[in-house]
């Protein structure tokens, strides 16, 4: 699972108080000294890491590998294939991250940390998803539909939620507490404040000879040199016939005289419930009340009043009276009035201060306002019962001995043959196939070439049948289909090889002497003389680059060297370090106090993980994780030995 249900904004100082405890379990000695049974060391077979009671399937890990692969590729906006992204070590490197999480999972569990199922389930009744849209009311057919479209069960569902509490409970009760020596923030505090000055001027692509354009001889040869990312993975030609619920919807007509009958029988359960939205501040204390009855009164930002008293806020935006976590603070605040503040009301989950800040009445639902939805659901049903149907009788023709097309032909249904498709449904650019899902693809992958496959069912209204019609081997693509984008390829690739050692030369140049001047005068360019750099006002230098700031402020006085940028290469100087202000800096030391106690907590977090890892002895199972992914293992090779306090297999 992980992370496929928790926010992508979690508090860092949270996730990384959670690395304290797990250093503190293992001074103590809690894990791995015999205190469990052996059941917790249990390893699923499909487990690809299993840390005790917390393991992650092989098909968890390819679905966070391919939300991973996404990633990469809308950022980098190029295709990449499964395989190179293995080659590279990709999978390694998420295995071992994953590892990590779950053996730190698994002590916070061993400690004892583990949430109450009535707290897990209230968080679950908190998800936008898990609502229905006519009703408002949570639903628990609606939560697990939503829940399978990411390919997760409400029980792997719970168990996340779970894990996430217990990481976020434990956070808040270290978080207040902690800081920092302050001799680790003065450190910061004195390179922040270091004033530098620096000299420079940009190489740009012209002091060096264009590259002449590549013979075939050269793109043959530049590509054998880059066949692991340039090799196209095993593909293979398939005809395709599908029967999909989702494709027929937009054909059907509903009858309005079947909407208005739907709607007579479900009018009773149709109604528009109250909405609210409500600030809710956990309190523990009378003390604790006034102070957030009184902020709440006057209002101040709650999440200023909850930091104050060590407590967090807890929004409902727009929510019906079922969406509330705990029963009686929802009945309290639909009680009160718009605007109204309530004092501390006692809960089932604790206690609390409450505030209404709007008010939306409900009433119920008309036939005009219901009309939408019960549309959507008829079209759904029919759409659903005619792709059934027509997979049936396309079936039974199979089973009488017809091939894929003649079947298809039989029922007005449509056979299609698709171009070379990988085992990600992704054509020869690496981009996906619309009528490819991962179901069908991972079919193709398992018929043999020239085989007719039977009617398969792939979910959610969707019936298939292909034939695999070609299978090609591996190999790299013609010259010819990607001549283009090899020539640009090749030449830039020339043409920095150049830059780089024009680079060389000139950095070679002026340590032996020359001026900074007459080494940018040879290149046609002119020296820039940048005073005072801080490394506390590297934002407003970011133009320049992260790796020349890096140079400037790592360099010693006089040190010279060269840069990437974006218009070409910095030719460097550092001239002069000079201290900063003592005020400022002592001021500037509590200033990064936080942000410095958040670093160290990070790497905190990793040295315990780790030593959580090797204490539970986080079994990897990395061959059958490349296996789920498919590549090929002759392409890859054998899977590396495992690291310190990992088992491989």
């Amino acid at each position: 699972m992980t992370g496929s249900l928790r926010s992508s904004a979690r508090n860092p100082i949270s996730i990384a108080l959670m690395g304290i405890l797990i250093l503190v379990f293992l001074i103590l000695g809690v894990g791995g000294g015999g205190r469990f049974p052996d059941a917790f060391r249990q390893v699923a077979p499909d487990s690809v890491v299993s840390a005790g009671s917390h393991s992650v399937s092989k098909q968890d890990f390819k679905r966070i590998f391919d939300q991973q692969k996404d990633r990469y590729q809308q950022q980098t906006g190029q295709p990449v294939t499964t395989e190179f992204l293995v080659q590279n070590g990709a999978d390694g490197q998420m295995l071992s991250e994953i590892s990590l999480e779950q053996a730190g999972l698994e002590m916070l569990k061993r400690a004892g940390i583990d949430p109450a199922p009535a707290l897990v389930d209230a968080e679950i009744k908190k998800l936008p998803f898990a609502f229905d849209k006519v009703t408002g009311q949570f639903s628990q057919a609606q939560f697990t539909q939503a829940l399978a479209a990411q390919g997760l069960t409400p029980k792997q569902a719970a168990a996340e939620i779970a894990d996430e509490l217990a990481e976020r409970h434990f956070g808040y009760a270290l978080e207040a507490g902690y800081k920092i020596p302050r001799l680790y923030s003065a450190v910061d505090a004195v390179a922040g404040l270091e004033s530098r000055d620096v000299s420079y001027f940009v190489m740009g692509i012209h002091a060096v000879p264009m590259p002449a354009a590549p013979t075939d001889a050269q793109l043959l040869a530049f590509m054998k040199q880059h066949a692991a990312q340039l090799t196209l993975p095993e593909m293979r030609v398939i005809t395709l016939v599908k029967f999909s619920a989702k494709d027929i919807a937009p054909s059907i007509k509903v009858d309005p005289a079947e909407v208005a009958k739907e709607f007579a029988f479900r009018k009773d359960t149709l109604t528009n419930p109250e909405r609210r939205t409500v600030i809710e501040i956990p309190v523990k204390s009378a003390q604790q009340a006034a102070l957030a009855e009184q902020g709440l009164a006057g209002g101040q930002d709650p999440a200023i009043i909850a930091k104050a008293i060590g407590s967090e806020p807890v929004s409902y935006v727009d929510k019906p009276q079922s969406a509330f976590a705990d029963a009686k603070m929802a009945q309290a605040a639909f009680a009160m009035k718009a605007g109204s503040v309530s004092g501390p009301v006692r809960g089932d989950l604790g206690a609390a201060v409450l505030k209404v800040i709007k008010v939306t009445p409900g009433g119920a639902v008309t036939l005009q306002s219901a009309t939408p939805q019960i549309e959507a659901d008829l079209r759904q049903k029919a759409a659903a019962k005619k792709a059934y149907d027509q997979s049936k009788a396309f079936d039974d023709a199979r089973q009488g001995g017809m091939s894929i097309a003649d079947a298809a032909r039989k029922v007005g249904a449509m056979s299609l043959t698709l171009p070379p498709i990988s085992a990600q449904g992704q054509n020869v650019d690496g981009q996906p196939i619309p009528a490819v899902n991962d179901t069908i693809a991972k079919a193709a992958f398992a018929q043999a070439a020239g085989q007719d496959g039977d009617l398969q069912d792939s979910g959610a209204g969707e019936y298939f049948a292909l034939r695999v019609e070609k299978v090609l081997a591996p190999a790299l693509p013609p010259l010819d289909a990607k001549r283009p984008q090899l020539t640009q390829a090749y030449m830039n690739t020339q043409l920095v090889t150049a830059l780089k050692a024009k680079a060389l030369a000139l950095i070679d140049q002026i340590k032996k002497g020359e001026s900074l001047d007459a080494a940018a005068s040879s290149v046609g360019a002119q020296v820039v003389h940048q005073a005072d750099m801080q490394r506390i006002k590297a934002e407003q230098y970011k133009p320049l680059g992260q790796e020349f700031l890096e140079n400037v402020f790592g360099q010693k006085p006089g040190a010279v060297f060269a840069a990437g940028g974006q218009t070409g290469i910095y030719i460097a100087k550092v001239d002069s370090v000079r201290p900063g202000d003592v005020t400022q800096t002592a001021q500037l030391l509590e200033v990064l106090r936080p942000r410095v106690t958040q670093a160290y907590l990070k790497d905190l977090l990793v040295t315990a993980n780790t030593a959580a890892r090797a204490d539970l002895k986080v079994s990897i199972n990395q061959t059958l994780a490349r296996q789920e992914l498919g590549v090929d293992p002759a392409l890859i090779g054998p899977a590396p030995a495992a690291k310190a306090g990992q088992t491989a297999k």
